[in-house]
């Protein structure tokens, strides 16, 4: 059997070390940036504005009927989904990115804002689509 000095495996063993903890160091660093590129899934919830992240994100409307929400979606090609629960003022502000707005959720009490970019809203009636809407869609029930 081959045997190495002491010295040998100490810069061995001390290597080995350095490149062990350069791992657990850039893995979760990296993951994070990963993620935030990504965009999230965001619920909204009792806090209010609901904010988005810089990513792409897919933001929902709080859950139940009557519940006005102020959703802000920020940088990003946002998804914003408001259009499931009625009886409700939801009011969307679009921000950077090519967001899609839906706020077509069979009432007409709802107002859609596009951003910077070119933004699709989706609405009950054109009246709830801002002048900063690129492209409206009408719903009709």
């Amino acid at each position: 059997m081959l045997a190495f000095p002491a010295s040998e495996r100490r810069d061995g063993m001390r290597k080995m070390m350095l490149a062990l903890a350069l791992v657990v160091v850039l893995v979760p660093l990296l993951a994070a940036v990963a993620l935030g590129a990504e965009g999230r899934l965001i619920q909204c919830n009792k806090v209010l504005p609901c904010v988005g992240s810089k990513g792409d994100d897919k933001i929902m409307e709080r859950i139940g009927d009557g519940k006005k929400d102020q959703i802000l979606p920020k940088g990003g090609d946002d998804l914003v989904l408001a259009n499931k629960y009625t009886n409700d003022e939801d009011v969307v502000s679009g921000g950077g990115g090519f967001d899609r707005i839906n706020v077509a959720d069979g009432d007409k009490l709802d107002t859609a804002n596009g951003g910077k970019g070119r933004d699709v809203c989706i609405v009950d009636a054109r009246r709830e689509a801002g002048d900063s809407c690129s492209r409206v869609q009408v719903q009709r029930p």
